[in-house]
């Protein structure tokens, strides 16, 4: 028998290379996309556990105060401290920290805003002519939003005269040149700038807010408190600044993102740090006791604001009618209206006025015994296509009045649009004795916000102590609006972004801001100062079962012991999440910003995605690759069924038929082993692909296992198939005779006279576009579940190589398998193909005919395979309709093509497997 079995072999050398190359082709393709898989998962458990650990892992807010959108989807709004003014008690800290597990535990209390102001000195000396009488005027725009937003301030006019002026209850007056009489120009009560304009009655009124100051040329000793030196000309703007103070514990925030290394000057905060008396000269009062607080302050600022200033020489006529004009009861409309020429334009940002700021308060930074601000959460709507969209809020005018010097005190960007309630807590005179209450804020030292411990940006969590919100372009329109870079805070206090705390001081300082004899309405600072609290686990190395668990008892126990608001950022990623920001009041138009708030738990549902993928695809193409063996070995018994007939009707017995069939199959699967596990230990060394040497071992054993026991059917039918009909062309006579007027209408009648046949050639492309859809499928639902976030998408690009190394394997095995099919129907019809030869058809008549069949067979399988493929997506896996209609159509089509494809080798040797003398043959 073994010499039978080497000479059929050698004999049918090129259906047993067939067979080997279909076995081989079988074995490489699942090792090598196991061994893809298990590298593409290593790599991906790689990914997550570098940042998987991020800069806090535990974050803890007041009761409450996570909003609805958080909860429904598993979200930590990028700025989430910027609304939060405490909500946590003292008592309720001190338990987390002492908790078991609890290595930090670092608290964040918000106190406000504070507004300092830069005195900006506007000098015109050089400008001023030789007239007798001269007016300037001043014109200041305040921009923000990257040049978007430009808010008018109130106008200063500068009247610059040679004569001396008076100083008296008056005001500055002067001798009229018109009428000789003495005038109250600047400062009078019968001035048009002054008694008739009236004092504000809102915060942002222009027209009452504008001011005329009067200048001599001709005198070097006038009275001037604003800074300015003797002889210069000019005048004085004022720059809020808002600042945003919040305490901290030195100690913690040194364990935990590590403040103390960004210290720039000065020191860092003590934990012994906290308000201490002092005394200062009250000049005519006597010394003054203050309370001091000690504060750190960023170096630089993180907002977006500056202001620009015109300087203006107006047209006046005739200027000895000048001072009697200014000095008139409707002076403010008439300059209004005045055209000017612009001489000179200045500006300055936030950039140049901060540093400013720190050094012209040195040490001592601010007497805040006027009043902070605190402001409320953004709350959001949806839109129709689902963005979120913030809701305006209007505060009243008195937020912004100043009740210990009288009129308004705001910024002028904070005349804009707003999202937030603002509360305003109104400083105190009042004291004991020379004891005033409001404190002093003292810098001790600077720090960088650049120099806190960096931590991954695949894994970053809001850090609002330190950075502001990222809120870059949403699309291609608002980048434009915004030159490519991200939307910044300012100082509209109530507006969508609010800047991290531009100083820190110790938890022990609070009591200096929620003391009532200094501030009003700071009960709930009093009670629960604390905004939110970061906590890092101790003991947590990765994303391994036991870390988790250690984060999630401690985040359970803080839950249970306080009933706090807890959420579990370790793990996380920012997930963008696109806003639609409305427009503003003053030119910038609606924006689309894209927010990196947070995704709990991306890391762990990304592994567990991998992991299902991995085992998916491992499944899938186990079966593909079965199948497509169990097609290549039925082929190779069937074109030897006139053989074993013969073999039969010589008295082989039934037995030694199948041993024979048997024995072949087992040894084509033994070369074919071989070769196969030489080939995938090259291929996996070249691509550097992980693979287990068991992986490589047991393809050889394997492959001659699965040949022979994919070959017991169809032998087992041949050898106890009668002889007779083994050896007999198989005539079907058909039920009904159908008049056949084309060639499309014969192939319709090959495909349906032999029904067997075109179910093997369909089921065959039915196996490969079936598995190419639920491959699809897979892929679409993996990357919808990992996808989104900044990590997810790392990972989703390093596993979609092997998404298509696995489409590409099963079109390729299906594609085979077709040929297999088209190569086993032409041998089988020989003399067919033989009788048309001998009756006048022509190449192409054979081609166009086996082409329609197969084509037919082809469509049959694709559409069904596409059918049932999306049939089980749509039960097994969370993927919409429209990604299982494009998973259908794509596999159809894939399907299709590779029929297309495969049948182009067996028509081409069309003529030499069906010669037109085979018709004797039979």
């Amino acid at each position: 028998m073994w010499r039978l079995v080497v000479a059929q072999v050698l004999r049918r050398r090129g259906r047993s290379l067939a067979v080997v190359a279909a076995i081989v082709t079988a074995a490489v393709s699942f090792s090598l996309l196991t061994s893809a898989v298990a590298t593409s998962r290593l790599q991906v458990q790689g990914t997550v556990k570098a940042n998987f650990r991020t800069a806090y892992d535990i974050l803890v807010r007041p009761a409450g105060s996570a909003t609805p959108l958080e909860r429904q989807q598993r979200l930590v709004q990028a700025n989430y401290l910027s609304g939060i003014y405490g909500g946590i008690t003292l008592a309720q800290y001190h338990q987390i920290q002492h908790l078991p597990g609890v290595q930090v535990a670092a608290p964040v209390a918000m106190v406000g805003y504070f507004l300092p102001s830069l005195f900006l000195q506007t000098k015109i000396t050089g400008l001023v002519t030789g007239e007798r009488q001269q007016l300037y005027r001043l014109r200041t725009t305040w921009v923000t939003d990257r040049g978007l937003t430009r808010v008018p301030g109130p106008d200063k006019y500068l009247y610059v005269s040679d004569q001396r002026f008076r100083y008296d209850q008056q005001g500055q007056s002067q001798l009229d040149p018109v009428t000789g009489k003495r005038i109250a120009v600047c400062g009078g009560l019968g001035s048009g700038f002054s008694g008739n304009l009236g004092t504000p009655a809102r915060p942002f009124d222009r027209r009452r807010m504008t001011e005329l100051t009067c200048h001599s040329t001709t005198t070097s000793h006038e009275i001037r408190g604003d800074g300015f030196r003797p002889g210069e000309i000019g005048t004085g703007l004022q720059y809020p600044f808002p600042l945003l103070l919040a305490a901290i514990d030195p100690v913690a925030e040194a364990k935990l993102v590590g403040l103390d290394d960004a210290m720039v000057s000065g020191r860092y905060l003590q934990p012994g740090d906290r308000t201490t008396t002092i005394t200062t000269s009250g000049g005519s009062y006597g010394k003054i006791r203050h309370h001091s607080v000690p504060v750190l302050m960023a170096n630089r600022p993180l907002s977006d604001d500056s202001v620009r200033i015109k300087v203006q020489r107006l047209a006046v006529g005739d200027p000895r009618r000048l001072p009697g004009r200014l000095a008139a009861r409707h002076a403010y409309r008439w300059v209004n209206a005045l055209r000017g020429r612009v001489l000179r334009t200045t500006s300055m940002s936030d950039a140049g006025a901060y540093p400013q700021l720190l050094a012209g308060y040195g040490r001592r930074l601010y007497n805040a015994k006027t009043q902070y601000w605190s402001a409320g959460q953004v709350s959001y709507h949806r839109s129709a296509d689902g963005h979120l969209v913030p809701v305006r809020q209007r505060n009243r005018p008195t937020t912004w009045l100043e009740p210990l010097y009288g009129g308004f005190y705001a910024p002028w960007p904070a005349a804009d649009t707003g999202f937030r309630r603002l509360h305003v807590h109104i400083g105190s005179n009042a004291g004991s004795g020379h004891m005033e209450f409001a404190p002093i804020l003292h810098r001790v030292g600077t720090f960088d916000p650049a120099g806190i411990a960096g931590f991954s940006e695949l894994s970053r969590v809001p850090l609002t102590t330190y950075y502001p919100p990222d809120a870059a372009p949403g699309d291609a329109r608002s980048a434009g609006l915004l030159g490519g870079r991200s939307l910044l805070p300012n100082s509209n206090l109530a507006g969508y972004l609010q800047q991290p705390p531009m100083m820190l001081t110790t938890i022990r300082s609070l009591g200096s801001f929620s003391d009532p004899q200094a501030f009003t309405g700071t009960g709930g600072l009093g009670r629960a100062p604390i905004s939110v609290i970061r906590v890092r686990v101790a003991g947590v190395s990765g994303p391994d079962p036991v870390s988790r668990e250690r984060v999630r008892l401690v985040a359970e126990q803080i839950a249970r012991s306080t009933g706090l608001d807890v959420d579990v950022t370790i793990g996380s990623s920012p997930t963008p999440q696109l806003v639609d920001l409305p427009a503003g009041e003053f030119g910038r138009p609606g924006l689309v910003l894209s927010e990196g708030w947070v995704q709990k738990g991306a890391a762990v549902r990304l592994l567990s995605a991998v992991d299902a993928k991995s085992l998916a695809l491992f499944v899938l193409v186990l079966v593909v690759c079965l199948l497509f063996l169990l097609n290549a070995t039925i082929a190779a018994v069937r074109t030897r069924r006139t053989e074993l007939g013969v073999l039969a009707c010589l008295g082989w017995p039934a037995g030694r038929i199948f041993a024979l069939l048997e024995v072949e199959l087992l040894a084509t699967g033994a070369a074919a082993g071989l070769v196969g596990t030489g080939l995938a230990a090259v291929l996996t060394a070249v691509l550097s692909l992980h693979t287990a040497w068991w992986q490589l071992v047991v393809i050889t054993p394997v492959a001659t296992g699965l040949a022979g026991l994919a070959g017991v059917g169809p032998a087992w039918r041949a050898c106890h198939a009668a002889p007779i009909e083994a050896i007999t062309v198989a005539v079907r006579a058909p039920r009904r005779a159908h008049k056949v007027t084309s060639l499309t209408g014969l192939a319709v009648v090959g495909v349906t006279r032999w029904p067997g046949r075109t179910v093997l050639g369909a089921v065959s492309l039915f196996i490969g576009t079936a598995a190419l859809a639920i491959l699809i499928a897979i892929q679409t639902a993996f990357q919808g579940g990992v996808a989104g976030t900044l990590l997810g998408d790392v990972v989703a690009v390093q596993v979609r190589g092997v998404d298509y190394l696995a489409a590409g394997l099963t079109i390729g095995l299906g594609a085979f398998a077709v040929a297999d099919v088209a190569y086993l129907n032409i041998a089988e019809r020989v003399a067919e193909i033989g009788t048309f030869r001998a009756s006048g058809w022509d190449e192409s008549h054979l081609r166009r005919l086996f082409g329609t069949e197969a084509l037919l067979t082809a469509a049959l399988g694709a559409v069904t395979g596409a059918a049932v493929g999306v049939g089980v997506v749509a039960v097994l896996f969370p993927v919409g309709w429209a990604s299982v209609l494009t998973a259908a159509g794509v596999a159809a089509g894939a399907g299709l093509l590779a029929a297309l494809a495969a049948l182009a080798v067996p028509l081409a040797r069309l003529s030499r497997l069906a010669p037109a003398t085979a018709i004797t043959t039979e």
